[in-house]
């Protein structure tokens, strides 16, 4: 690592948002600090929005668009005109390459693009020789809809590039227009071939990487580099016997996330509470539904949090759910749990396995099934040593694993070998 230091290197981050907006976000500003604090010179692009945090490369940014508000219109034009951009943008291409040629970076690290930035920008960076690393933060390379979802249930239907069935099932947002334009930005993408234009792909979790060697992409071009979190918000740990009673679910109140199920495994036990930290489409329909099951009112819905009022929540949790019934990829919620020295049930999908470990970090339970899930949360309301055992084995876990300083040794390994030319 010492020797990666000796070059300093100046940095392109590139997101569609710049401000705290979900976990492309989180990760981007982490990367971000980790980078400057070794000293590295980062360089940021990214598109206006009124939420924006300040910087001295706005000037540069891409305009907004509010696709929800451009499709309201039904206007013919603005379909077409929304179509396009989410292609291909001019207007990406020449800011960044104005950005370029003024900074000079030595290597770009590509965050969320799709739709707003887009990947026309891999046009510009390959003009002017620089390398390219893409984390990758949801599925949007191989569905469609991002998440593979579709009516809130897991879908693959669009497998081996069968990209006419998100105009069928109207998967995106429930809109036929929504979807078709998603299954044509897919399409065009690849016909244009611009993902053969990136150097390496970097997935937080195996399962992402193992996914996309599914669906044809080169593994060999595929890196598994597991996102981390700064243990520092854990600095102030509330003492144990502060540790009230009730667990936690922190996360959008919707189907794919499995709320009907925790609440079906909650209602049955009232030793201890369930508080719910969130907001989501079916957050109404949900408090009605544990209201009429939950006559001991043992589960409580509190709405939105701020970020420090999550910790605080977790903080003083007995220990937290994950019942995600989509293929969640390295969910921000289990590590922030792990980072308070809390264990996690979490359903077994996605890459949440790959972080609850049975019988070490947390337990695990089979999605959708709330008689597995009661039991293992029953089994930590009997066993309390043990949820704190696991949740202290969860917090080495990030100590030893998912730290700052490993993520940063790696994440240089990388570097080093795209702009050494190492890549075929």
């Amino acid at each position: 690592m010492g020797q990666m230091q000796e070059k300093m290197m100046k940095v392109l981050l590139v997101n569609n948002f710049y401000y705290n907006r979900g976990g492309d976000c989180t990760y981007l500003f982490s990367v971000k600090r980790l980078l400057e604090e070794n000293k590295h010179k980062v360089v940021v692009f990214s598109m206006h929005h009124p939420q924006n945090f300040e910087s001295e490369y706005s000037g540069y940014f891409v305009s907004y668009v509010n696709y929800a508000e451009e499709i309201k219109s039904k206007n013919l034009f603005s379909g077409l005109k929304v179509l396009f951009r989410t292609i291909y943008s001019f207007e990406s291409r020449n800011n960044l390459e104005r950005l370029i040629e003024k900074e000079r970076p030595d290597i770009a690290h590509i965050q969320n693009i799709h739709h707003h930035i887009t990947p026309s920008i891999f046009y510009v960076l390959k003009k002017h020789k620089i390398p390219i690393v893409w984390t990758l933060h949801d599925y949007t390379l191989i569905c469609p809809n991002t998440s593979f979802l579709c009516q809130g249930k897991v879908c693959e239907r669009c497998k081996k590039t069968r990209y006419f069935w998100p105009l069928l099932v109207k998967c995106k947002k429930n809109s036929f227009a929504a979807s078709a334009m998603a299954a044509i930005e897919n399409t065009a993408h690849r016909i244009m071939g611009v993902y053969n234009l990136v150097d390496i792909l970097i997935t937080p979790s195996n399962y992402l990487r193992d996914k996309l060697i599914e669906y044809g992409f080169k593994k060999e071009k595929i890196l598994c580099l597991n996102n981390f979190i700064d243990v520092d918000l854990n600095d102030k740990k509330r003492d144990n016997k502060n540790i009230d009673d009730y667990y936690l679910y922190v996360g959008r109140i919707s189907e794919e996330k499995g709320i009907r199920t925790l609440i079906d495994a909650a209602i049955t036990d009232n030793k201890i509470s369930l508080k719910i930290v969130g907001d989501g489409p079916l957050r109404e329909e949900m408090i009605f539904y544990a209201k009429s099951k939950d006559k001991n009112r043992t589960i409580d819905f509190l709405g939105h949090k701020s970020h420090n009022e999550v910790i605080e929540f977790m903080k003083g949790c007995k220990f937290v759910v994950v019942p995600s019934e989509w293929y969640e990829n390295f969910p921000y919620s289990i590590l922030e749990a792990f980072a308070c020295g809390k264990a996690v049930i979490g359903s077994r999908i996605g890459g949440i396995p790959e972080l609850v470990k049975d019988r070490e970090t947390g337990l695990t339970f089979e999605p959708g099934n709330s008689v597995d899930l009661r039991s293992k949360i029953e089994y930590y309301t009997y066993n309390p040593d043990k949820a704190e055992e696991m949740g202290k084995n969860a917090r080495l876990f990030i100590e030893n694993e998912l730290n700052a300083d490993e993520h940063y040794r790696r994440l240089m390994e990388i570097y080093k070998q795209v702009t050494s030319r190492q890549i075929g």
